[in-house]
């Protein structure tokens, strides 16, 4: 502005307000596409993080729990496990709005079929019936499901592009019992 009025040069009237109107087109663009980034990245996390808490029950559950017991632990054992895993990584999950189901040998084994039994804690969910391990009866398949209902971290109708309002994950481990 001050090279203008040394060099005695003055704007054309027509483009006062252009760099003004520019911004407040792209702003509210630049502002949904990074707010869509920070929920996608959000996802990511959720998806890891859920990946890991039935992965961690399952281990739990195969290998006998505490080191040196010698015995199964119980399906609501695993389910703490499980569910601290959940709540302590996911921003606003709790026991309320996350789903566990639990099959494991030490609840007990179907004897016709050769699958585990399983207790179901939070809330209702339809989980799949587990499945036979294939060399049954020698193994019996313990399993993990995990099912939790995603909020995005940044909510509004323009920032839930990448990401629904509700979107619902769920997550299964199966893993052989040494028990």
């Amino acid at each position: 502005m001050w090279r203008r009025r040394l060099a005695g040069q003055r704007r054309s009237k027509g483009q006062d307000g252009q760099s003004l109107l520019e911004t407040a087109i792209s702003m509210p663009l630049l502002l949904g596409l990074a707010f869509n980034i920070i929920n996608w990245g959000y996802l990511w996390f959720m998806v890891l993080a859920l990946s890991a808490a039935p992965r961690m029950g399952a281990q739990y559950a195969t290998q006998g729990g505490a080191a040196g017991t010698g015995t199964a632990p119980g399906t609501t054992v695993v389910r703490d496990l499980v569910w601290e895993n959940v709540t302590n990584a996911v921003r606003g999950a709790t026991t309320s709005n996350v789903a566990v189901q639990v099959c494991t040998s030490a609840k007990g084994v179907n004897s016709s079929t050769g699958v585990a039994l399983c207790d179901q804690f939070g809330p209702a969910f339809a989980f799949s019936a587990p499945a036979a391990d294939p060399e049954e009866p020698v193994y019996v398949l313990d399993r993990v499901d995990v099912e939790y209902t995603v909020t995005p971290i940044i909510s509004g109708t323009a920032f839930n592009v990448l990401l629904p309002a509700n979107l619902k994950f769920h997550r299964q481990v199966s893993m052989r019992s040494l028990y």
